[in-house]
């Protein structure tokens, strides 16, 4: 089985660079046609559900690429939900050197408890739909540090609307899986189950 995790499209807050998190925004012109284009490559590719993080940008692409793929209606999952950001939401994620800001404030949701609720997630939604291939719409930050996880390596950053996908190894239970594809990119087969 297949887990895709794809992150939503562009709202106007990435493109001004600002910290979203648990703020409920919506996608911009460009983020509709990424989910648009995201929905027709992922046609007749074999995917049979769709799951999306409760924020208004991923369900927004969730339902658009289960329209065009001919997918059922996208079920929420609140596990897979954005960093909370607390109080540093809606600010920029770069300092004026250009450098990404330290997100140290005591408001943030720990990167501990994020890895841990989305790996719950994936590992659910894997016992749920044992023999069959799904995605789920959510966010940058929540996919990359899973895909870290299971490749117990940093993960590249990722792009809206991109598509990384997680793969069960052989028969082994749904707790080990392995990445193959991150950020749109194919990658050597790394085995790991966190």
């Amino acid at each position: 089985m297949r887990i895709g995790l794809i992150r939503h499209g562009e709202t106007e807050w990435n493109a001004k660079g600002l910290l979203q998190g648990a703020s409920d925004i919506p996608l911009n012109s460009q983020g509709r046609r990424q989910a648009e284009s995201a929905g027709r490559m992922l046609e007749s590719a074999g995917w049979q559900h769709i799951y999306s993080s409760p924020l208004v940008r991923a369900m927004e692409t969730a339902t658009t690429i289960a329209q065009l793929a001919g997918l059922p209606a996208p079920m929420r999952e609140n596990l897979v939900t954005e960093r909370g950001f607390g109080e540093l939401e809606g600010t920029s994620y770069w300092l004026p050197d250009g450098t990404r800001a330290p997100l140290d404030h005591p408001s943030v949701e720990p990167i501990e408890a994020v890895i841990a609720r989305t790996v719950q997630a994936v590992r659910e939604i894997a016992e749920r739909h044992p023999a069959e291939d799904v995605l789920v719409v959510c966010h940058g930050t929540v996919i990359r540090h899973v895909l870290g996880e299971f490749m117990s390596r940093p993960a590249p950053s990722i792009g809206n609307a991109t598509l990384s996908v997680l793969e069960t190894t052989g028969d082994a239970a749904p707790n080990d899986f392995r990445v193959v594809l991150a950020n749109g990119y194919p990658l050597p087969t790394i085995q790991c189950s966190p």
